[in-house]
């Protein structure tokens, strides 16, 4: 027994060395060996400086800004300045954020000010035009929080060229600052915020918030196509290292090629950490993006994506969202109370002429059955998605065109006898019958399309990038195992 327990002990001492020697050896050699790292150093440079941009962003003053008035809450500044509690600060003549501002005191107060005057400016054309007076609401991003966003650089928006004619300027605060506040505060925020630049109107909102994230889907584009030549880079770093290993003459050679090999597991955990970095910036966007779009829509989640997984969760939320409450809700809270009924799915629709049914809503899935023309269905849902009814086939569900059914009573009468009429004697297959042409299909709705693409790119820029760097770590990592005289030495041991 006694013996036995000293194997035992003698094994585990053996083994923390042996693991203690592969966690340390790549910490001793960071920093030795930069030309590994830079080795792929054109393929780093684009996400460095994103990697740059985003973390300036998130420390600046206006971070700062629209975090600490998030905080506070809108309504909470205004009632300070009518009590005299915070200071209005005066305007700078340099036009910038911080000379306009004069520190957090005089910005908060800003804020609040300008919210009162906004008020007030309302209440006197309303005053004027004899509608009755509305209590003060105080906006939730001043203009002094639009000339801040002006100063800054926003990926996606700074060099965008989309922001032309009338009002482009403030077209394009708006937009940076909506990156700003998708990034630094909450999704109710967000949508407070494209409520405000589109005067209430959430249709305009909900059109907004789609813009937004078509101008972040080049950047999400951009970061996927990094990130695959930085792994392929990477991928070129570790074959070349293999090959040399392979054709090693001499243990000296050897030795020289595996501390390369360390390297690179060293440089691989910087992409990684770098590539890491900018997707979440870009995760955390997707997700303020979609839970705004659900807000000013009324709808869920799982709604604005049509079916996708999203890139910040396993599963896309089915709860109905509402925008928040005037004067701010907590975040994440939904008021399901003020959120528009769900539109019943229609009782019936007709296959206005002969259609497939297939098991999936994609041209390419497989035949479930056929539908003659005038064939009565029942849909499962209020409106198509994405160009498809998803309708019930004895317990399975199926699919159909939307173009291809219409609302009962939208089969012509000519067409619907045409189908079923046999073919004239002596004459072509249904000759002299009159082919009326059926009408167009009801339109369908625009879903947001930038959203999901955009939701699309960022988990791809995170499989391309990320994914595949640490896929090719845990392959140098297998080998050192592999390779590590202290596990072959184990190996060999009568317990083992």
């Amino acid at each position: 027994m006694l013996q036995m327990l000293r194997r035992r002990g003698l094994r585990l001492s053996v083994s923390a060395v042996a693991l203690l020697s592969m966690s340390v050896q790549p910490v001793l050699a960071q920093g030795k060996n930069d030309s590994v790292l830079n080795a792929c150093g054109t393929e780093r440079a684009n996400l460095v400086k994103l990697d740059k941009d985003y973390k300036d962003l998130k420390r600046s003053k206006m971070a700062n800004a629209v975090g600490e008035g998030i905080k506070q809450g809108a309504m909470v500044l205004a009632k300070g300045v009518m009590s005299g509690g915070i200071p209005v600060g005066g305007r700078g003549g340099g036009g910038g954020f911080g000379s306009a501002m004069g520190g957090m005191g005089g910005l908060m107060g800003a804020v609040g000010g300008l919210a009162m005057q906004s008020a007030a400016q309302q209440q006197a054309a309303q005053a004027q035009q004899g509608q009755p007076q509305a209590s003060p609401q105080a906006a939730m991003f001043g203009q002094d929080m639009l000339s801040g966003a002006m100063g800054l650089q926003i990926p996606g928006v700074s060099n965008y060229g989309g922001f032309s004619g009338s009002g482009g300027d403030n077209m394009k605060a708006y937009a940076a600052l909506a990156v700003l506040v998708a990034i630094v505060a909450t999704a109710d925020a967000y949508a407070k915020l494209k409520e405000q630049e589109a005067g209430g109107d959430l249709k305009k909102a909900s059109f907004n918030i789609d813009q937004d994230a078509a101008r972040q889907l080049t950047v999400s584009r951009q970061i996927v196509a990094d990130g695959t030549s930085l792994a392929d880079c990477r991928a070129r770093q570790l074959g070349d290292i293999n090959t040399r290993l392979a054709g090693a003459a001499n243990d000296k050679d050897r030795k020289a090629i595996r501390r390369e090999r360390t390297d690179l597991v060293s440089a691989l955990k910087k992409d990684i950490d770098l590539t890491g970095d900018v997707v979440d910036q870009h995760t955390g966007m997707a997700k303020t993006f979609t839970q705004g779009r659900a807000m000013t829509d009324g709808a869920s989640e799982a709604d604005v994506l049509g079916g996708q997984t999203p890139a910040y969760a396993t599963v896309a939320d089915t709860t109905r969202k509402s925008m928040p409450k005037a004067g701010g809700a907590p975040a994440g809270q939904q008021q399901q109370a003020a959120a528009p009924p769900a539109a019943p799915p229609p009782s019936s629709l007709v296959a206005i002429k002969a259609t497939v049914v297939r098991s999936a809503p994609v041209a390419s899935a497989g035949v479930v059955t056929n539908l003659p023309v005038g064939r009565e269905i029942r849909p499962k849902n209020s409106q198509p998605d994405g160009g498809w009814w998803e309708i019930d086939v004895a317990g399975a569900p199926g699919y159909v065109r939307a173009s291809d059914v219409g609302p009962p009573g939208s089969v012509p009468v000519q067409t619907a006898a045409a189908a079923k009429a046999p073919p004239a004697k002596g004459g072509a297959k249904g000759k002299g019958v009159v082919q009326a042409k059926a009408p167009p299909p009801p339109p369908v709705p625009a879903g947001p399309t930038n959203i999901r693409a955009y939701n699309q790119s960022v988990i791809a820029a995170r499989d391309t990038g990320k994914g595949r760097l640490s896929s090719l770590m845990t392959d140098i990592q297998t080998s050192q195992r592999r390779d590590n005289v202290f596990y072959a030495w184990l190996d060999g041991l009568p317990w083992s």
